[in-house]
């Protein structure tokens, strides 16, 4: 089966079959939270399933519109790219689309100027769009042959739901020969919308295909080359499509094979597509809804660290070294890094002879205050950096008086962040102390998870109200889990001298000096707590609503270092809030609110995402700096 009659027979499947086309609705781009330009959700219109004129929605869909427009699972080899980021993001912004048109009862309105690319991916095989010698079974990912099998003419193939995007950066799936059948005449690769299915992959124009036979790789001819191994019966084949490179691969049992096509044409769509030829040939298809018998993930890797190195490399014409020295020393000041910018001052000189300042400009000559308001501003971030947010707010209210009254909105906002952060330090400290205590004695008669009640009824309770809207309350066994201590508390103050001298309490529990310690830290917690919700009760912003009921969530467990909520308390978000108040008293003092360099990050970032959407593919395969994972 080296060549083949190159004369496209359609039959009388094809003869009826319509060129797919995509059905999208247009957006303009639109700035998100993170600082990025994130284009509006695709969605697809409906179809009539009885509209005999509407073969080419059918063909991008095999199920009702309804469950086109689902979310669709990552395959596990994109999780950590920046498609995955984007894919994410875009079904984001498609779920809130979708509620905000419900709440309005209106319709999406598909009229727009832009065209928005859908970015899901081939997900299973389009009954809609196969030869008519073809079964599809197994939830579209098997592949039966039912045809004659006599001539090359019975040859039968598929295309996918949807087709390869180029904003994948690289595509792959693989193919389990489940039975040869009769001959193995089974070829796999991708092609066109416009290809005829009564052809196998690569005989055609924008056809290729890797056929296991013979072992031929055909390129848009019948006339095949030697290229790889035949393969038979148990045996899994993969294929895959480097976007950056324009080249195509593939794989045998875990093994890579070699690059099989270059200089593909990637202007058109590009659909995954297996061909069957003789009775009995049965294959199924992994579009990555499994684990993959080759190691996708490595060979992403080597081609991002070949990207990665080729920029690296690549030289750069501009004389950067005051430049780069001005920036670095910027973005030192602008955090308070005092210490580190003298140094590299004097390494600056030393090495240069370059005279620079510590200034937020960069410039030679420094405001005679400069200085001094730098050092104030690390003593600051000194202080959050520790965890002491009252010592914060005492230093930014006697050394920038005039910023931070509360009478302006941003210095208010900013006063509210740094108050919810002062309860969250006071939860950590109190979390803290129940799990030293549970270290030292984890055989305890008592532990902190103990729920009995044991208040007085009597006595009027003392636990802060969290939430005055019924539906948003805690639910009695968390009131009661988060009242405990607070109501052995009290029954430590009502108890008689004689429970004083013996340490016991009418409850009959026990109480340690570590537990009147804890006692002591909670009663405070909850003080701070009534009085922070007293403060802002008239507060009607939703986000502050938002925040208080965030960070009193924390006592909806005994432990709250152990529950849901436990991020709260990472020591991470004491760096965010001290940038964010260090920005703050910057911007009040009509300075820059961030330094040239992390302005130049963002735009970099921002940057390299706008490539990556329009389908530049060696942008994303770029790690995506945002994500740590995806430089492992």
């Amino acid at each position: 089966m080296t060549t083949h009659n190159n004369n496209n027979d359609n039959g009388a499947y094809n003869s009826r079959v319509t060129t797919p086309s995509t059905t999208t609705i247009s957006s303009p781009l639109r700035p998100t939270p993170n600082g990025f330009m994130t284009p509006l959700p695709f969605l697809q219109t409906s179809t009539d399933s009885n509209n005999s004129g509407s073969s080419s929605a059918k063909r991008r869909c095999t199920t009702p519109s309804s469950i086109c427009q689902q979310q669709q699972e990552i395959p596990t080899y994109l999780q950590n790219t920046l498609y995955a980021t984007l894919l994410r993001e875009q079904q984001r912004d498609q779920h809130e689309l979708q509620l905000k048109s419900k709440s309005n009862h209106n319709n999406i309105n598909n009229d727009n100027d832009n065209n928005v690319p859908d970015l899901r991916l081939p997900s299973l095989w389009n009954r809609h769009d196969k030869s008519r010698h073809l079964e599809v079974e197994n939830g579209g990912l098997d592949l039966v042959y039912t045809g004659p099998g006599k001539t090359e003419h019975h040859a039968a193939s598929v295309r996918s739901n949807f087709p390869i995007r180029h904003q994948c950066g690289i595509y792959y799936y693989e193919m389990k020969i489940i039975s040869k059948g009769e001959d193995g005449f089974i070829g796999m690769g991708f092609c066109s919308a416009k290809n005829g299915l009564d052809r196998l992959p690569g005989w055609d124009k924008d056809s290729w295909g890797y056929h296991g036979d013979d072992g031929h790789s055909f390129e848009e001819s019948g006339t095949g080359k030697s290229y790889g191994p035949r393969f038979s019966t148990g045996d899994v084949i993969g294929c895959g499509i480097n976007m950056a490179d324009e080249t195509a691969f593939y794989t045998k049992n875990g093994t890579y094979l070699g690059i099989a096509f270059q200089k593909l044409n990637l202007s058109m769509d590009l659909y995954p597509c297996v061909g069957l030829r003789t009775l009995g040939e049965h294959v199924t298809v992994n579009f990555g809804q499994d684990p993959f018998i080759f190691d996708i993930v490595h060979y992403i890797k080597e081609r991002k660290d070949e990207i990665f190195n080729q920029v690296m490399k690549k030289e750069n014409k501009i004389h950067t070294g005051e430049s780069m020295d001005r920036l670095v020393l910027t973005y030192l000041v602008y955090q308070g890094y005092m210490g580190t910018a003298k140094a590299a001052l004097n390494n600056i000189k030393h090495a240069s002879g370059r005279i620079l300042a510590l200034s937020h400009s960069g410039t030679s000559k420094a405001d005679d205050k400069e200085e001094e308001d730098i050092f104030r501003r690390q003593n600051i971030r000194s202080a959050i950096l520790k965890g002491d947010i009252d010592k914060a707010i005492e230093l930014a209210k006697s050394y920038f008086p005039q910023c931070m009254e509360e009478e302006d909105t941003i210095a208010h906002d900013i006063m509210f962040e740094l108050k919810a952060r002062k309860f969250i330090e006071m939860v950590r400290e109190y979390s803290l102390h129940v799990d030293e205590n549970q270290s030292r004695s984890p055989a305890s008669s008592y532990n902190s998870t103990t729920t009995a009640s044991i208040s007085d009824n009597n006595e009027e309770d003392d636990t802060m109200d969290v939430d005055e809207d019924n539906s948003n309350k805690q639910s009695p066994h968390q009131q009661q889990k988060t009242s405990t201590v607070i109501e052995r508390k009290k029954r430590s103050r009502q108890s008689n001298s004689s429970h004083e001298n013996d340490g016991f309490m009418d409850s009959g529990f026990v109480l340690s000096d570590e537990e009147t310690t804890k006692d002591t830290l909670l009663e405070k917690i909850m003080d701070y707590g009534q009085k922070l919700k007293n403060e802002y009760r008239y507060d009607q912003r939703p986000e502050v609503e938002a925040r208080l009921k965030e960070i009193f969530s924390l006592f909806a467990y005994a432990d709250p270092s152990k529950g849901r909520m436990s991020y709260l308390m990472d020591i991470s978000n004491r760096e965010t809030l001290a940038t964010k108040l260090n920005s703050v008293m910057l911007a009040l003092q009509h300075r820059p609110e961030e330094p040239p360099l992390e302005r130049l990050y963002r735009q970099t970032i921002a940057t390299n995402r706008q490539l990556a959407y329009i389908g530049h593919a060696s942008s994303l395969l770029l790690p995506d700096i945002t994500d740590p994972k995806s430089f492992s």
